[in-house]
């Protein structure tokens, strides 16, 4: 389960990327990232996704992405499918049961 907030710095990394632009896998802009989970190693996990006014927050996978020399999160999955994803609750806390859900969603696994 992501528990860690993306709060500056993280094992002595920057890892800040609240703030920052999301790009889908053909740089449509998604959203911006409005919070950063991290797993127990450390490790970032799951971006909260925010796509803009009237539209409810998603959790995007970190692993895969890659970020820009401009600032911008650029993500390996298509502006669709963060769409469809489960709904990130406001306290961006991430349980089990919808980790699991993303994990089919996006077809990754926890390593």
């Amino acid at each position: 389960m992501s528990t860690f907030r993306d709060d500056g710095e993280h094992r002595g990394e920057p890892t800040n990327l609240t703030g920052h632009a999301v790009l889908d896998d053909h740089h449509n802009k998604v959203g911006t990232i409005s919070d950063v989970l991290y797993d127990e190693a450390g490790s970032a996990r799951w971006a909260v996704v925010d796509p803009g006014a009237m539209r409810a927050e998603k959790f995007v996978p970190v692993d895969g992405a890659y970020v820009t020399e401009s600032g911008e999160m650029v993500i390996p999955y298509a502006k669709e499918q963060v769409k469809h994803a489960p709904k990130a609750p406001r306290d961006h806390v991430l349980d089990s049961r919808t980790e699991i859900e993303l994990e089919r969603h996006y077809e990754v696994s926890h390593n």
